[in-house]
């Protein structure tokens, strides 16, 4: 398990590991706040080779990447540390119409006077 820190030292390191695995995964582990509590979210990170950078994820090279999301690591975090950022899935419920405020009336339009 290695970790990259956004630093001067780390980020050497880490471009001559993107560099020598073209395809790797890398996680990212950030804190998200939510209206039930804070959790902690993953995102997957998959590099792309590049010409004129080490590689490229979306539109962010991995120098980037590493300053942006920093830290980042080459471990998959467990169910029980983070769940995914962009996961599918789990309960979603309609809303109640009972308890929704009434639509208000249509207020009558009357034509100016002279």
């Amino acid at each position: 398990m290695t970790t990259w820190q956004p630093t001067r030292g780390d980020r050497k390191k880490f471009l001559r590991d993107v560099a020598a695995n073209p395809g790797k995964t890398y996680y990212s582990v950030r804190e998200s706040v939510q209206p039930r509590g804070s959790e902690s979210v993953y995102r997957e990170i998959v590099f792309k080779p590049s010409r004129l950078w080490v590689g490229t994820w979306g539109h962010h090279g991995a120098e980037g990447v590493l300053s942006l999301y920093g830290p980042i690591t080459d471990v998959q975090p467990t169910a029980k540390q983070a769940r995914p950022l962009f996961e599918t899935g789990g309960a979603t419920y309609p809303p109640d119409p009972s308890k929704a405020a009434p639509a208000p009336a249509p207020k009558r339009r009357v034509l100016a006077r002279r």
